[in-house]
């Protein structure tokens, strides 16, 4: 009986053993399949190359994100929608002139696309946006053209990648929807992008099939908040523009009969001028504008202006220790101040020329 009882157990321990031999094969199985497809299979997607490429934003990997894009192929096809879209809302053009512009845009391409290749990458390895530097030609105005106005008309900084949608795979190509925002208006959009598998089974992105319409789209509301901001500050801008000629025109009288040779009492009236009216009224202007609200498709426009304030009051303030040290070194520093502000207030006259031009034409579907 005591025997019997013994095989029993023996034998339901062994059945146990068996099952659970049988789970650990299983879960082992499992594994081993997730593992196999994940590496050869999903590794080979691509939607992994997709979410490979985004961690590789996150965590400023240049490499891999130079390997996951095909910049050349991108940056090109992007730049040919962008100038024909911004010729497309320049209703001043004649079609003689819109073809000399097209030349032009061909003409600087290379050197635009190195430029814009090169802001990109500088913006993944370190997560800020930097104007070329040193001897590249697309600093300031070499090309003939404002690059930082071109930069943000692309509307590339404020592109905001939120994840894939869709994808449609047909051999060695594949169509896929990810959804974007503009983090300045939160417009939503579904950016087309056309991808490619080369060596090794790697996919790339070669091209946006829908950027065009992305500007677009973008247009009419960025339009519509930096129209209503120019007329809530159009009044305000006209007088203290009046003022500040003023002081300018005084300013230079001034400084045009002393032949240069600030000392005495001119050097005291220079000093006045500038302390007393030139960078309160600037201050003052300033404080009035914050107040007035700003429509989020205007902040461009909006940061231009402060920007422009800030070089204007720094470079009155180098005047101002210039006159009363003498040194020329103030004076240049003053110069070059003007110089980047100059720089900001062709912007700022360019935002507005063209956002005229654009409310006189149809809103674009």
């Amino acid at each position: 009986m005591e025997s019997r009882s013994l095989q029993g157990r023996l034998r339901r321990r062994h059945e146990r053993e068996k099952r659970n031999m049988m789970i650990v094969l299983f879960v082992f199985a499992l594994i081993l399949g997730l593992w196999l497809w994940y590496y050869f299979v999903y590794t080979r997607t691509p939607e992994h190359a997709l979410r490979a490429l985004s961690d590789a934003c996150g965590r400023h990997d240049t490499a891999a994100v130079l390997d996951g894009v095909d910049f050349d192929r991108v940056l090109s096809r992007a730049y040919d929608d962008l100038t024909d879209d911004m010729l497309r809302y320049d209703a001043a053009l004649t079609a003689e002139s819109k073809v000399q512009y097209e030349q032009f845009y061909d003409v600087i391409k290379p050197q635009m696309l190195d430029g814009l290749r090169e802001v990109i990458v500088g913006y993944v390895s370190s997560g800020e946006w930097s104007l070329p530097q040193g001897a590249s030609l697309t600093k300031g105005r070499q090309l003939g053209i404002d690059f930082e106005r071109f930069l943000e008309r692309s509307q590339i900084r404020n592109m905001e990648a939120l994840g894939v949608e869709k994808i449609k795979v047909s051999g060695d190509a594949a169509d896929a929807q990810i959804a974007i925002r503009d983090r300045v208006t939160e417009t939503p959009f579904s950016l087309r992008v056309q991808m490619e598998r080369g060596e090794g089974g790697r996919w790339r992105i070669i091209r946006m099939d829908n950027y065009k319409l992305y500007l677009d789209t973008l247009a009419p509301r960025q339009n519509k908040d930096i129209a209503d901001y120019i007329a809530a500050t159009h009044d305000l801008v006209a007088e203290y523009n009046e003022k500040l000629a003023g002081m300018q025109s005084r300013f230079s009288s001034i400084a045009g009969s002393a032949k240069g040779r600030f000392a005495g009492k001119v050097a005291a009236t220079l000093s006045s001028l500038i302390e007393d009216e030139v960078v309160p009224t600037l201050k003052e202007r300033q404080a009035r504008l914050d107040a007035v609200a700003v429509p989020k498709g205007a902040a461009y426009l909006a940061n231009l202006r402060h920007a422009s304030t800030d070089l204007s009051i720094a470079a009155w303030t180098h005047y101002l220790k210039g006159i009363a040290t003498g040194e020329n070194m103030e004076y240049n520093t003053a110069e070059t101040l003007l110089k980047q502000e100059m720089e900001i207030e062709l912007r700022i006259i360019d935002i507005i020329h063209h956002n005229t031009v654009s409310q006189a034409l149809p809103e674009i579907p």
